[in-house]
């Protein structure tokens, strides 16, 4: 399975940590190598600063989708993108729902309250069907996302979620396993909606003969 648009969630903000920096930047550098288009919410400073730099040290296609208000906020070096790359949208619904229909995985770096807000949503999109799953990698740099792993365990023992609201749920621990772990996820959720569709199908023969 080849991915040909990766979309980026992380935190925007000068005050993150900068120890998550270098992968940050080297998770830029192999969406480059790939080949691939890099789709994030603008930002030239944090998390998404260092993506946004890793990919362009390549070449890399860049996408990226905000406001007219989070423009402002993120982006302090406008200059850095090139005409054609930053897309102006009219909120951030459309933000988001852009960002998770057009990417065919989303990775998740450390990030605070939009970066959490992020991840929630796409995955009750999918829970809505309004999109199809596809993979959702956590990067758990430096076991940033345990918490969070802990939390999901909780909620499946307490029956707030199952299996059909994980399956497309991973954790690595570094930016060089994204890629391989969202390619086996798609093969699996390729594989059962597969499987689903010949249940239908078999379901609506019995049904015409009887």
């Amino acid at each position: 399975m080849k991915f040909e648009k990766i979309t980026v969630f992380g935190g925007a903000s000068r005050t993150i940590n900068e120890k998550f920096y270098a992968q940050g930047f080297k998770l830029g550098e192999i969406i480059a190598q790939k080949g691939m288009t890099l789709i994030f919410g603008i930002g030239d400073n944090g998390m998404m600063g260092q993506v946004f730099r890793g990919a362009l040290s390549q070449g890399a296609p860049i996408r990226g989708i905000t406001t007219k208000e989070l423009l402002e906020l993120q982006c302090e070096d406008k200059s850095l993108f090139k005409e054609g790359e930053i897309e102006i949208v009219p909120d951030l619904f459309v933000r988001k729902f852009m960002m998770f229909h057009d990417g065919d995985a989303i990775t998740v770096l450390p990030g605070g309250w939009g970066t959490m807000d992020e991840f929630a949503e796409f995955s009750v999109t999918i829970q809505t069907k309004l999109i199809q799953k596809k993979p959702l990698i956590f990067v758990n740099l430096d076991g940033f996302y345990n918490p969070l792993k802990e939390q999901l365990r909780v909620m499946r023992e307490n029956g707030c979620i199952d299996d059909s609201r994980l399956d497309f749920v991973g954790f690595v621990d570094q930016v060089e396993d994204v890629l391989p772990l969202a390619e086996k996820i798609a093969k699996k959720l390729e594989k059962e909606e597969s499987e689903r569709l010949e249940k239908e199908v078999d379901a609506m023969k019995k049904k015409v003969n009887v």
